[in-house]
């Protein structure tokens, strides 16, 4: 049996191209996986931020909502004016009578004690 080299040669061409190929093919898909690892950690990252910075703002709502009157307390400061209100209305009204019997007390100064 004689060897032909010629066709050992390509076979062992075919073989070497086909596992360059092979080679090749293996390192571009974990370089796409590498990068798509790298992009989606960078994506976390950037979410875990942005989460991060929302639960802070949503914190710092809820402490202010917490000194907000409630509607209670509305209420009470509504009661608390119209009491207030009512106070000032019956102040007037004495006011007023002191105000009528200072005058006629002035008039009969004024008069010389006779009416």
């Amino acid at each position: 049996m004689e060897l032909d080299y010629k066709a050992l040669g390509f076979w062992l061409q075919f073989i070497q191209v086909a596992a360059t190929g092979l080679v090749f093919l293996y390192v571009w898909i974990t370089n796409r996986q590498k990068v798509n690892a790298v992009a989606i950690e960078k994506m976390r990252e950037q979410f875990s931020a942005e989460v991060n910075e929302i639960d802070d703002r949503l914190i710092r709502v809820e402490q202010d909502i917490k000194h907000l009157p409630t509607h209670e307390d509305v209420s009470d400061l509504r009661t608390s004016i119209g009491t207030t209100n009512q106070n000032l209305t019956e102040l007037r009204g004495t006011i007023n009578q002191i105000n009528n019997t200072v005058s006629l007390m002035h008039s009969y100064l004024l008069n010389g004690g006779t009416r």
